[in-house]
């Protein structure tokens, strides 16, 4: 069984946010674009992203998010932020800023608060066991519905940040 990448990365695309704290901005003032690649290992245990339209249970999808400054000044505050997509779990471990941030990962972590919360690495979850009481756990990969970086630096004039995640094709 094979999927179609695009149905996969249509979801991070829709999905895809950016927020600016304390900037106001032009839209055209921040241009971003997403590219995707499919993970693949050799014998040697290399690994190589190559191009293609359809990905099977197992593989890896890998996620690449760049937004470049097209202003005259500097930009703080950056927010980046991007769905795991149905059919998909993130490969923890796997994501990478160009610029120090802080990355966060989105999921239900305690029962007690309806909807999603976010959580810094390592997440746990609080869940109810057979005793009716709550404990924690870690926070199954499965679970996590998105991710984001808030950048610790601002990006400056001309300048471009790259944010990458895996996931695995479930």
């Amino acid at each position: 069984m094979s999927y179609s990448i695009a149905r996969v990365s249509q979801a991070v695309v829709a999905g895809l946010t950016l927020s600016l704290a304390a900037t106001a901005v032009s839209a055209d003032a921040l241009e971003s674009t997403f590219s995707y690649s499919i993970v693949e290992s050799d014998a040697a245990g290399g690994e190589a992203l190559v191009e293609r339209s359809s990905v099977k249970p197992g593989e890896i999808i890998h996620y690449q998010l760049r937004h470049e400054n097209k202003t005259d000044g500097e930009m703080a505050g950056l927010v980046i932020a991007a769905p795991v997509p149905e059919g998909v779990s993130i490969t923890l471990g796997s994501e990478q800023s160009s610029i120090p941030a802080v990355f966060e990962v989105q999921a239900e972590m305690d029962p007690e608060n309806e909807g999603l919360e976010w959580s810094s690495l390592p997440a746990v979850r609080m869940i109810v066991d057979a005793d009716g009481a709550l404990v924690e756990e870690p926070l199954p990969e499965s679970e996590i519905v998105a991710v984001r970086w808030s950048l610790s630096e601002a990006l400056e004039a001309g300048e471009s940040a790259l944010n990458t995640y895996r996931v695995r094709v479930n």
